[in-house]
């Protein structure tokens, strides 16, 4: 019965954890909006930025996954950084959802 009682609480304590590293989701809520869309959507987005629609367009980035936690953390030029708002697991789940999108 303790061992039963063990493996609920385990569950519950991991299971918002889990959430917090959704990647897909923190995406969506964060990055989307400029990151996300078909070619045309995003080189408007681009052309109002005044920046190179490759910048946006994620799948197409050749950067590798240190570069981009970085730029995440921090950000450049244009873009905010998120390390105040995401922590670093959801930074990783972010950055490991991009890279699986782009397969």
């Amino acid at each position: 019965m303790k061992t039963m009682s063990v493996l609920v609480a385990l569950f519950l304590f991991a299971l918002p954890a889990l959430a917090l590293a959704d990647g897909k989701s923190d995406f969506a809520a964060k990055c989307a909006r400029c990151h996300e869309g078909d070619a045309r959507t995003v080189t408007k987005r681009a052309n109002i930025l005044k920046i190179d629609p490759k910048k946006l367009a994620l799948r197409a980035s050749d950067m590798n996954e240190a570069e981009m936690i970085a730029i995440v953390e921090k950000g450049k030029n244009q873009m905010p950084g998120f390390e105040n708002e995401l922590t670093k697991e959801q930074i990783q789940a972010v950055v490991d959802y991009v890279r699986s999108q782009k397969k």
